[in-house]
């Protein structure tokens, strides 16, 4: 099974705009021969303490449905842009996405974020004015655990 983390941002912003500030805040890189756009940016980075890549990808969020009900929110669906990482192994994943949502925060602290694991559990959430606050073990973004979540959301 594959792992991915997101970072959601809930910035109004380009994932080319946001990609540039991310470029600086982590010292990464856009792949090379990328195309042109807008809308979906692809970077790489080095870990802390390896050798090895992990990749970010850039993009509007694309999990929001427009007509939901009350029974299908979502606490990203105020999140405008999604920030998906991949690297190789599930925990070098994961320290990694935790040092890149606290860099991001340090970098932009007037822009809400959460961090997820593989979109299926919500880990941390970042409020302006707030603070971090990590969530219980196995909270979920969906409606079921909106209890726990929807004071550290927007």
């Amino acid at each position: 099974m594959s792992t991915s983390d997101s970072i959601f941002l809930g910035l109004d912003e380009t994932p080319g705009q946001v990609a540039d500030w991310l470029e600086r805040v982590l010292g990464i890189e856009r792949y090379p021969d990328q195309p042109d756009g807008e809308d979906k940016v692809g970077l790489r980075g080095r870990l802390a303490n390896d050798d090895d890549w992990y990749s970010v990808v850039i993009q509007r969020n694309g999990y929001v449905s427009p007509d939901a009900g009350p029974d299908e929110v979502q606490a990203t669906d105020a999140y405008g842009i999604d920030i998906g990482m991949r690297s190789r192994g599930e925990e070098v994943l994961h320290r990694q996405s935790r040092l890149v949502f606290d860099k991001l925060i340090e970098a932009r602290p007037d822009a809400p974020a959460m961090l997820l694991h593989n979109l299926e559990f919500l880990i941390a959430a970042y409020l302006p004015g707030a603070g971090t606050h990590d969530l219980a073990p196995e909270t979920t973004p969906d409606a079921d655990d909106q209890e726990q979540w929807k004071p550290w959301v927007i």
